[in-house]
């Protein structure tokens, strides 16, 4: 009789920089929502073969919220009487409020309603202002709604809240917050009580959920990428910090009653040299998926229609003791991907069944089947909220006879004979490499500037500060690039330099100077005025008439920058561009120097610095003074990318303007 086991993994990094703060409010919002379906649907159904996998940043975050450790701005905002909201606590709302997927705007139709209204309100200098006392009240309690899932109508204290849908009142605003704040400690008891059930066990990650291989040494991705060429990547070796990453992990777990004995590595990813510290530290097994076990033999594990039993088993790496368990990513992904567009979660769940008895029939005895996958996201894509699809899942499996046994993953490494590997393919559960988290400019710069900082610390008397570790967490490194796009993405990225940079005050160091530069690049669409009949101005380093400039479109910079604004508009083959400063841009420009980068999409970029000797750079006509003044070759019908440094900082947060051509043509007054 086959085997059968569903991880589930759990996971959030720490968005808690080291003054108490969380800058994202996921861990608290889906406590009571996508974490609390998955644990009461294994609770009712009383399923077997269930291993819940808990990240450990996303448990103490969690234990942070229960003993109110944490400063959280937008739980802070979700819970201000909406009469009585400050101006920013009005636009954290709305500019947070709306993170919800299509299935959830078409359950609320009141928070529909609202969305399109941000949208025709976002040209506002205060989009809030769109929306009075009474639309922000629905608006806090629609969110923490829709995120709660099925929760919303099956918790008694919230479903006469659903069936309303608008127009809410303080008292239920009052309830839905009360509700809100209990569910952290109530779900860490909900795992506990999950891991003394028969059939069911709590697995975890290194603490942070960094990729261990990359961590022990990002030298990996030649062998990882071979036999294709693999991308040039910083140096990062430092072993130890793996190591340190799964001790801190299972000392957590232990602390909180939830201790572990098997792992899922995060993001799948596994090398000789990972694997080597799993087993160290006493785990048992490991899962990840069937690509790297296709690689390691060196042999396609599927045809057009199955799968071959060296699948369906566990396997060691020569004398490892860790067993190695390797996912069906056909039959996961059919979870995480698949049935969500499903009608009906019940028939969807029979599917699933049906393929999995059928699997199993033509599967040897001791074979074993493991699903794995993200047990958190799915769930806000399935018509009811997947608490059904898993009820029903769970509640079949208990009647297959005997075509399937679930159980556990432990039980399973221990009863089961693993298969010998000689070697195993470094790599992750997407594609087999690292490369969503390493190779790419952007990600690139982000392990460079955790190598520097590592270095740093290594020579300092502390090498180990608390903050590094959440640092080194593989989500920071996943946003960066062009994979996996989200308005959120900046803000992930300033998170990990503000984990870098406690670290550094943690040491007693100085942090390097590029910390405060983002390193995500974000394109802001700005609409251009080209007028070929208008006459270009005069470049002198200063603004000598009106109508020079007064057709341009202006951008203002932030803070403290030493440049004030940006002025451009297009004439005849040139885009002609204003620098203004704080003060005048010759005394600006003796200290760091001006660095342009303008690609156009036809034609070769233009890149020009400028110092206190004057402007350098080919192509570009240019005049310094009290101004930056400049007119760069353009086809002024095609769209063109720009960029302005001072020194190293960008004069526009870390953006790339993508300069949209406009058509203003009209002649000037004589």
């Amino acid at each position: 009789m086959a085997k059968l086991s569903f991880l589930w993994h759990l996971h959030q990094p720490s968005y808690r920089t080291a003054d108490g703060i969380s800058h994202a409010p996921w861990a608290a919002i889906h406590s009571g929502g996508a974490y609390r379906t998955l644990v009461s649907a294994i609770i009712e159904a009383e399923g077997r073969g269930q291993v819940v996998n808990i990240v450990p940043t996303l448990l103490e975050q969690l234990i942070a919220y229960r003993d109110g450790a944490v400063q959280d701005p937008v739980i802070d905002a979700l819970a201000t009487p909406a009469g009585d909201l400050a101006d920013d606590q009005r636009e954290l709302l709305v500019s947070w409020c709306f993170h919800v997927t299509a299935r959830q705007l078409k359950r609320y139709p009141r928070l529909a309603e609202l969305a399109r209204r941000r949208e025709v309100s976002e040209d506002r200098p205060r989009p809030s202002s769109a929306f009075g006392p009474g639309d922000l009240r629905d608006l806090q309690v629609l969110f923490v709604i829709a995120q709660a899932g099925e929760q919303a109508w099956r918790d008694e204290r919230l479903k006469g809240l659903v069936s309303r849908g608008r127009g809410f009142s303080p008292m239920d605003h009052e309830a839905v917050i009360s509700w809100l704040k209990a569910q952290p400690g109530e779900l860490i008891e909900l795992w506990r009580r999950l891991a003394r059930l028969p059939g069911v066990e709590i697995s975890t990650s290194p603490y942070a959920h960094p990729i261990m291989p990359l961590l022990a040494d990002t030298g990996i991705v030649v062998d990882s990428w071979a036999p294709h060429p693999a991308p040039e990547v910083p140096r990062f070796k430092y072993p130890e910090d793996a190591v340190w990453q799964l001790e801190e992990g299972l000392a957590l777990m232990r602390s909180a009653g939830l201790p572990a004995r098997g792992c899922w590595p995060p993001e799948g990813s596994v090398s000789t040299q990972a694997l080597a510290i799993y087993a160290d530290a006493g785990i048992e097994w490991l899962v990840t998926d069937e690509g790297i076990l296709e690689k390691s033999l060196g042999t396609p594990l599927r045809t057009a229609d199955s799968a071959r039993p060296e699948l369906y088993r566990p396997w060691r790496l020569q004398e490892s003791g860790t067993v190695l368990f390797f996912r069906d990513r056909a039959l996961s992904d059919a979870i995480g991907f698949r049935y969500g567009n499903w009608d009906d979660e019940a028939r969807a769940a029979r599917s699933l069944v049906d393929d999995l008895t059928n699997l199993g029939r033509k599967l040897p005895e001791d074979a074993t089947i493991v699903l794995a996958l993200d047990g958190e996201n799915a769930w806000l894509h399935y018509p009811e909220g997947g608490g059904r699809f898993l009820r029903a899942l769970m509640g079949a499996l208990s009647q297959t006879g005997d075509g399937l046994r679930p159980d556990t993953l432990t039980r399973m490494a221990a009863t089961s004979k693993p298969g010998v590997l000689d070697t195993l393919h470094p790599g992750s559960w997407i594609n087999g490499v690292f490369a969503t988290w390493i190779g790419h400019p952007e990600k690139s710069a982000a392990w460079k500037l955790l190598a520097d900082v590592r270095g740093a610390l290594e020579r300092s008397a502390t090498p180990h500060p608390p903050s590094l570790l959440a640092a080194e967490a593989s989500d920071w490194f996943w946003w960066l690039g062009d994979d996996n796009p989200t308005e959120l993405a900046p803000l992930y990225d300033t998170i990990f330099r503000r984990h870098l940079a406690d670290a550094c005050s943690q040491a007693g160091i100085e942090p390097p100077r590029a910390i405060d530069q983002p390193l995500k690049t974000v394109v802001r669409r700005v609409p251009v005025p080209v007028a070929t009949r208008w006459n270009p101005p005069h470049l002198d380093g200063r603004i000598t008439s009106y109508f020079e400039w007064c057709l341009s479109t202006r951008i203002e910079t932030k803070g403290d920058h030493p440049i004030r604004r940006l002025s451009f508009w297009g004439g005849k083959d040139r885009l002609h561009l204003l620098i203004e400063g704080i003060r005048a841009m010759d005394e600006v420009v003796a200290g760091y120097a001006l660095n342009i980068q303008f690609e156009p999409e036809s034609g070769p970029p233009t890149a020009v610095i400028i110092d206190g000797t004057g402007c350098h750079g080919c192509g570009a006509d240019c005049a310094l003074g009290r101004v930056v003044e400049l007119s760069l070759p353009w086809d002024s019908r095609r769209p063109a990318r720009l960029e302005v440094r001072s020194g190293e900082r960008s004069a526009l947060d870390g953006a790339v303007l993508l300069l949209e051509p406009t058509s203003v043509d009209e002649a000037p007054d004589e």
